[in-house]
């Protein structure tokens, strides 16, 4: 540990590719059940080669700039959870390990109320943007 006015600080906790893989896995889930947000899978992708998850799926999602497509940002993610065994073959499956890991984070936050504050802003955000979508196609203006 080290020490800091304050007092002793905890060290960051070590990373390993089991770490990246777990990440990979709820990523997944987000993205199976539409709750992820692509930008920022770059630098997730990053930190999961520096933990040790290395494939060429992997580096071109590293890499993945602006002029990356969502598409393609999500394409990648599925295509690296199913090289790491971590896809969900049902959207329940994914279902329940997003919503376990939400309880997890609250039960170990210091407020586990920011948490759920963030998680339903999340959804809601996610399920305004489909509608703003469906309507968008529906009255198309010519």
């Amino acid at each position: 540990m080290t020490s800091t006015p304050a007092g002793p600080s905890p060290e960051p906790a070590l990373r390993t590719s089991g770490t990246a893989v777990d990440e990979i896995r709820r990523a997944e889930a987000a993205r199976t059940l539409g709750l992820l947000d692509p930008s920022t899978l770059q630098v997730r992708a990053g930190q999961w080669l520096a933990d040790g998850v290395d494939s060429p799926n992997v580096r071109a999602l590293a890499r993945a700039n602006s002029e990356t497509s969502d598409g393609i940002r999500l394409a990648l993610l599925a295509e690296i959870a199913e090289e790491n065994g971590v896809h969900f073959e049902t959207t329940a499956e994914a279902r329940a390990l997003h919503a376990s890991s939400v309880i997890a984070a609250m039960a170990t936050s210091s407020n586990p109320t920011l948490v759920a504050m963030t998680f339903s802003n999340n959804y809601t955000d996610e399920v305004s943007s489909r509608i703003s979508r469906a309507v968008g196609r529906i009255f198309h203006r010519r």
